[in-house]
């Protein structure tokens, strides 16, 4: 099991009484994640920036698979800002969920995340 970052995700769901989409922010304290912006090309272009990131059960005590949905914002790193829009973050360290398994069987157990 690698460690080697921490993970902040703002997964957006719709607020039926106020009739609004929002967005709820998790944060994660030990992760794993691979690759980002620009991490080299031996992919092809199309795939140059995209990121492989591991939430592992055991290390993750409030890990809940239902709080991520695919387009949900991924940024690495730990931040503690509430947003309205994806509009309201830094959009050269915004990633999206692209796909998304809930890996809960054998000895690590954790959510993979893929996103661009």
């Amino acid at each position: 099991m690698l460690i080697n970052s921490s993970l902040t995700v703002y997964h957006k769901y719709y607020d039926e009484n106020e009739r609004l989409e929002k967005w709820k922010r998790f944060n994660y304290e030990k992760v794993w994640w691979f690759g980002g912006k620009g991490s080299g090309i031996n992919k092809g272009y199309e795939n140059a920036n995209d990121v492989q990131i591991r939430i592992f059960y055991k290390l993750n005590e409030k890990l809940n698979f239902e709080d991520f949905s695919i387009g949900d914002i991924l940024i690495q790193g730990s931040i503690n800002k509430d947003i309205t829009t994806q509009q309201d973050l830094n959009p050269e360290s915004v990633y999206n969920i692209t796909s998304l398994n809930d890996n809960n069987f054998g000895n690590n157990p954790h959510i993979h995340i893929g996103g661009k």
